[in-house]
């Protein structure tokens, strides 16, 4: 979104974030005191940049200028050298500049292959400053311009520079997954959505948030007969295992007795199922325990409970809902999916 800010800066959307986030967009660390009490939704955006730096991947910087010829670039101001911007790195210079909105083309002389500064002081350098000018000399007189007419904002977290969605998705999993220091094997499936994914992942490596640590409520809050874990919570518990025998009784499956965490959400079945039928059953596991973990909640911060039925059915609409939109080359037929949901995928 940064990139898209600078790089449409002539967009009426650009100009209206611009006026009221600044020339950056509020994506600098040093963003105006405006911006924290703004609650719009350029402001979650931001704050999302900010969640993803907590887990490793400094997005918020990640986008940084490509000074072409350095007519439309801040000198001191934008990051089109190193990894910060010139006038946090080189401060006591900063402070000395006649002109602080000088672009690089301002600043910079280029004589043959050689850059060198061209500056406008207010009182010559001493002391600190004049350190700092001898070390940003010596990052300019290796500094190349671009072969290209103008300047440009590019990604730093991909080799083409260029932002998308699916690659940033990509780094966020690969972040998260790195954490799977248990070694259990991640599933990939492309018939449910990502959400799902990751929570059966998270569910295998019992890292979700269960109330065993709470002193004054440890027992399951939809028998409240145990006390409350993840094998619990998903698979032991009468209210989860109603669930499950409905599911496994649909699909024609009659090995439901033998489910543990460790093989929850898998796929596998004893009955003979072709590559395609054996990721839409492990997609319908999966929705399957996401849809109970999701009820579990729904007990305990809004008082609600599915009865059995129910919950089959959310699993069968909600099942039919993401395979169907996901599965390329046939139609599922919603009756055959409800009847025989094997022969959907045959």
């Amino acid at each position: 979104m940064e990139v898209a800010v600078h790089n449409e800066s002539n967009s009426i959307w650009a100009k209206i974030i611009k006026s009221l986030y600044g020339p950056n967009g509020g994506f600098e660390t040093d963003s105006p005191h405006r911006l924290s009490s703004n609650r719009g939704t350029w402001k979650f955006v931001i704050d999302a940049g900010k969640r993803l730096d907590s887990i490793g991947l400094p997005f918020n910087t990640s986008f940084v200028k490509t000074a072409g010829n350095g007519a439309t670039t801040s000198f001191w101001n934008e990051v089109w050298i190193g990894d910060e911007c010139l006038r946090n790195k080189f401060k006591w210079m900063y402070q000395l500049e006649e002109k602080n909105d000088a672009t690089v083309q301002d600043r910079i002389v280029k004589i043959g292959d050689i850059c060198s500064g061209s500056w406008c002081w207010t009182r010559s350098p001493l002391g600190r400053a004049l350190g700092e000018l001898e070390n940003l000399s010596n990052m300019i007189n290796s500094f190349v311009f671009r072969n290209i007419d103008g300047d440009s904002w590019s990604w730093n977290m991909t080799s083409s520079g260029r932002f998308t969605t699916k690659a940033l998705t990509d780094l966020i999993e690969e972040k998260i997954f790195a954490g799977n220091t248990l070694h259990i094997e991640t599933q990939c499936n492309n018939l449910i959505p990502k959400k799902i994914e990751v929570f059966t992942w998270r569910a295998r490596l019992r890292r979700l948030a269960v109330r065993v640590m709470d002193l004054d409520s440890i027992l399951c809050p939809l028998c409240n007969n145990d006390i409350e874990s993840v094998e619990h919570s998903l698979i032991l518990c009468q209210n989860a295992m109603e669930v499950w025998k409905k599911v496994y009784n649909w699909w024609g499956f009659t090995n439901v007795s033998n489910l543990s965490i460790s093989e929850a959400f898998l796929g596998r079945s004893s009955h003979r199922l072709s590559p395609l039928q054996e990721k839409a059953w492990q997609a319908v596991e999966c929705v399957s325990g996401y849809l109970i973990w999701k009820n579990r909640n729904q007990k305990i911060f809004n008082n609600k409970t599915w009865n059995s039925p129910m919950a089959l059915n959310e699993v069968q609409v909600k099942s039919f809902e993401w395979i169907s939109r996901r599965i390329k080359g046939r139609s599922i037929d919603w009756l055959m999916w409800l009847s025989n949901p094997i022969s959907c995928v045959a």
